[in-house]
């Protein structure tokens, strides 16, 4: 079995210059951001080199998150849409979120399942599925931002940047989202 390399237990800074990184994840022993700026997707490994995936065609690619099979979706926020990178490199669309809203999109987050959650400026959270169908699954959020689900698949953890609390939903089989509470 491969071990790998963890970052330092101490804070150290392993790298430098970007434009404005944004969600920070980690996947397969490195450290992974998108760059606003710069308009790239960047992994750093725990020495700090940085491998760049290339520049996205997109004007901000907000955030990251992979499908279980290892497939990487970028949220492309002004463009409404979700986008896979294929085995090649190159960047298909996954899903287009303007029927849900034509407002900028930001964060998403996948659960074990392959469920694909994107949460917008307008308070809104769609589910994205395998097959790529889009459905809107909760509203009425003051702009949902930071996402996470539990190792169980079972609770949807969103940060309700303007609301100033975290909300919570139960995830049923299919993906939907009930029992909101703070």
């Amino acid at each position: 079995m491969r071990q790998e390399k963890s970052f330092r237990s101490e804070a150290a800074v392993i790298t430098t210059g970007l434009a404005m990184g944004e969600s920070p994840r980690w996947h397969d022993g490195k450290l992974w951001v998108s760059d606003w700026g710069a308009q790239e997707i960047l992994a750093i490994d725990s020495l700090g080199h940085r491998q760049a995936l290339g520049q996205t065609s997109f004007e901000l690619p907000v955030c990251i998150d992979w499908l279980p099979n290892g497939s990487l979706l970028i949220v492309a926020g002004r463009e409404n849409r979700v986008m896979r990178q294929e085995a090649n490199g190159s960047l298909v669309t996954y899903a287009n979120l303007r029927n849900i809203s034509d407002e900028a999109w930001n964060e998403i987050v996948v659960d074990g399942r392959g469920n694909a959650y994107i949460n917008g400026g307008s308070g809104v959270i769609a589910l994205v599925k395998g097959d790529g169908s889009v459905r809107q699954v909760a509203g009425d959020l003051a702009f949902p931002n930071g996402m996470a689900i539990t190792p169980d698949n079972k609770t949807l953890v969103i940060a309700e940047s303007y609301g100033r609390k975290l909300t919570a939903f139960d995830i049923d089989i299919g993906g939907s989202l009930s029992n909101r509470r703070v």
